[in-house]
């Protein structure tokens, strides 16, 4: 029986992403993503709602999104769920753990705003920065 586990949503990030260390060393950033989740019940009437989904990425993934990541950034997600449970305390729950994690929207000069706001032109040499590290960043990753 073959069996799948995979996740994928687009969302923004609800804070400034966590980076931490494992005791190997590894690198872990955990961030919330908030996904909208739009329905009509029975009589038309449209309901939005949001989901608050946490995510963790380890490695070279993980330092990229601690520097490129902040409040309000736009972002897609794919990866694996896991679950954990604890016996003694009779608790329970999932992991999202990110295999991939695409940047969405542009920087600008507001970062800590997310990605409200007026983006850069070009000829910026903050922005031209932040593409030049994001774009090296990128590469690093997928190699």
């Amino acid at each position: 029986m073959a069996s799948i586990n995979t996740f994928t949503i687009v969302g923004n990030v609800t804070k400034d992403v966590e980076l931490r260390h494992m005791p190997s060393g590894t690198p872990s950033a955990t961030f919330t993503v908030a996904v909208d989740n739009v329905y009509f019940d029975r009589d038309g009437k449209k309901h939005e709602e949001a989901d608050f989904i946490p995510v963790t990425t380890y490695g070279k993934q993980a330092e990229n999104d601690a520097k490129f990541l902040k409040k309000g950034s736009t972002v897609a997600v794919m990866g694996r769920i896991r679950s954990w449970y604890k016996p003694a305390e009779r608790k329970g729950g999932f992991n999202f753990e990110a295999e991939r994690v695409q940047y969405l929207g542009k920087p600008n000069s507001n970062r800590a705003g997310g990605d409200a706001g007026q983006q850069q032109g070009p000829g910026n040499a903050e922005h031209d920065d932040w593409i030049r590290d994001y774009d090296n960043a990128e590469q690093g990753v997928r190699r």
